[in-house]
């Protein structure tokens, strides 16, 4: 096992190459050794061990508060900027942060549910953390509050030195020679975190984007030459609905939500470019790629270096070429458990993680996704767990029972619907208030019906 983090891999390139730019937005640009100073004076408000929870849009400043985390040695609970009202009250109240890292813009959004808490959208410290700190491999660094595989929200814990391995390994299986990325989607994600491991492990740049724009992604992939998007289908969705310029992509990675063929015979047919995908999960991180040699298909790829793979039928013998089987893997970065030890043997055979996933393989060894065998939904590249929505509605007084499935929501995905019984006189519309002024954005039920 390596003996890296983030923090450790960002003062190597401030020492190899100082004055090449890191992080670049649309209002400022930061060199390696200017990321190295903001972050240390970050990292000076913190403490090794304590529990940061990291709330913010993306920007510049919110990479730095994240890496400046890692530094510090802090345990990192990435919580999606859009995540409101009671899933944030949960989030909080079951990590118990020391210190909130938030912006302005959701500080005044959430600012009652995040009273009590040490809140800081500003550091302002004339000291430094002067050299990053040294995790342990089975020292928790970052905490996700996703469970695909257990299919309720709760504590997904992972080592801050595996975050590290995983990036080396996607990035060795790119092929890419420089990586020089852009950002679209929330860091406090998978995917947002593979893309700055990756573009770190490089020691390349990546371009920061606050809010996925056609316009502003084009623009900034011409100006700084950008190679690398690793993004979600819905995002080349509205690449082929435009006419712009993306000459000097290289690679372009599709993950988090199903690809439709559609998609990539529109991209390819109007930018000359193939798109391939990767594979991955909370519990997992990234764990296949697509090698472009093979992009004529729509595969989730091969195993990445370092990963194993089982593909067991419901019988528990292992699956031939052309047979579907649920997905097994065993990789040195897959999760250190959840916060349920129950919750963690039911998932984890020995060494092997059961996903949930069911796939097929053919004879080159190739991937393909076929459904899943968890209680997840994904809409808009978000997983949405049917049991929190569950929840929800049971937990009001004239709900008796409830069951939340998935409508489909063409390339959007699944969007959620519910089937309740009610005891007592109450509108379809109500539940859907009463669920949704509660949940974030993504998770909003779409309809409910009551049934008789």
């Amino acid at each position: 096992m390596i003996d890296l983090s983030y923090g450790d891999t960002l003062e190597k390139w401030y020492r190899q190459k100082p004055s090449s730019i890191f992080l670049v937005s649309s209002e400022a640009s930061l060199t390696f050794e200017k990321t190295r100073e903001e972050v240390s004076k970050i990292a000076s408000v913190l403490s090794p061990g304590d529990t940061v929870a990291h709330i913010m849009g993306n920007s510049i400043k919110s990479v730095l508060y994240y890496l400046a985390s890692f530094w510090a040695g802090a345990k990192i609970v990435a919580i999606d900027p859009l995540t409101s009202a009671e899933d944030l009250r949960f989030i909080l109240e079951d990590s118990a942060p020391d210190i909130v890292f938030t912006d302005e813009e959701i500080l005044q959004r959430e600012k009652e549910f995040m009273k009590g808490y040490k809140v800081i959208t500003d550091v302002n410290s004339s000291g430094t953390f002067s050299k990053p700190y040294s995790y342990t491999d089975d020292e928790t660094g970052i905490v996700y509050y996703y469970a695909g595989i257990a299919g309720k929200t709760m504590q997904v814990k992972h080592s801050a030195q595996r975050l590290s391995l995983n990036a080396k390994s996607l990035l060795s299986a790119i092929g890419l020679k420089e990586v020089n990325s852009i950002l679209t989607v929330p860091i406090a994600h998978v995917l947002g975190n593979s893309v700055l491991g990756v573009t770190l492990e490089a020691g390349g740049k990546m371009y920061v984007m606050k809010k996925f724009s056609v316009e502003e992604a084009s623009s900034a992939i011409s100006k700084y030459n950008l190679n690398y998007l690793a993004t979600v289908p819905m995002v080349y969705d509205a690449f082929n609905s435009s006419n712009v310029e993306l000459k000097s992509l290289e690679l372009c990675v599709s993950t988090a939500a199903p690809l439709f063929p559609n998609t990539v015979k529109g991209f390819k047919e109007k930018y000359g470019k193939d798109i391939v995908q990767q594979y991955g999960f909370t519990e997992g991180l990234v764990l296949t790629f697509q090698p472009k040699e093979f992009s004529d298909v729509i595969s989730i790829g091969k195993p990445l270096p370092n990963v194993d793979i089982r593909v067991v039928k419901d019988d528990g013998t292992d699956a031939k070429a052309n047979e579907t089987g649920e997905l097994w893997v065993k990789s040195p970065w897959l999760m250190l458990g959840y916060s349920d030890e129950k919750e963690t043997e039911k998932v984890f055979h020995g060494e092997w993680l059961k996903t949930g996933d069911l796939v097929s393989f053919d004879e080159k060894g190739l991937l393909y996704f076929k459904g899943v065998r968890k209680r997840m939904l994904k809409y808009k590249g978000y997983p949405i767990f049917p049991r929190d929505l569950e929840e929800i509605l049971l937990s009001h007084h004239k709900v008796i029972s409830a069951v939340v499935k998935g409508e489909d929501a063409g390339n959007l995905g699944q969007q959620p619907v519910a089937l309740v019984k009610v005891n007592g006189s109450i509108t379809e519309k109500e539940l859907l208030d009463y669920v949704n002024s509660k949940v974030a954005f993504y998770k909003r039920l779409k309809r409910v019906y009551i049934e008789g």
